[in-house]
């Protein structure tokens, strides 16, 4: 399967999962704030989610919540700047259609958690963007702890890898149903 091709398949079943979006977002919530790595993060890099992924605003509250830092990336050119956010309603469409942060732009602090959005996964840890290459470039610098939010029903048995593509360890994936196990999730 080409790459082009795990997208066209990734883009039909978020159709047919759109109904249960919500949902979704609200199991991967309870499920990361359950979580070691969340509880000890200062600080989470999350991202507004788009109509057709997992709704993120129950995390973007549990963090705002827990009073942990909480930041959103905004397109900058090529890259991903990372803005702090107190008000989720101050959320603007920016690039790509996508809720943004206006702002300044500040680094992440140590210790900070990344999650990180994707088209599909593969049980191996292959991530599958939208293509433009954002999360990639970004966390080939970042060192913190991250977490991929996919739903199950969008981890595939295998996905083509570029050489650039960051490679996620399979318990570096969170489903609705928590921590992605292999061989265990539907």
């Amino acid at each position: 399967m080409t790459r082009q091709q795990a997208r066209t398949l990734a883009r039909q079943r978020r159709r047919e999962l759109a109904p249960q979006m919500p949902a979704l977002g609200a199991a991967m919530a309870r499920a990361l704030t359950a979580l070691p790595a969340w509880q000890a993060a200062p600080a989470v890099l999350a991202f507004a989610a788009l109509p057709d992924e997992p709704d993120t605003l129950p995390l973007l509250r549990a963090a705002l919540a827990a009073g942990k830092r909480l930041y959103l990336p905004r397109v900058a050119g090529k890259a991903l700047e990372t803005v702090p956010v107190r008000d989720l309603a101050a959320l603007a469409p920016g690039a790509y259609g996508i809720r943004e942060p206006a702002g300044p732009a500040a680094p992440l602090p140590p210790g900070a958690l990344a999650l990180v959005p994707c088209l599909a996964m593969d049980a191996h840890g292959v991530r599958l963007g939208r293509g433009g290459g954002y999360y990639d470039r970004f966390l080939a610098g970042f060192a913190g702890p991250r977490l991929v939010l996919c739903p199950a029903a969008l981890v595939l048995p295998a996905l083509p890898r570029a050489a650039w593509d960051i490679a996620f360890a399979p318990g570096e994936i969170l489903t609705e149903h928590g921590l992605y196990q292999t061989k265990k999730e539907s």
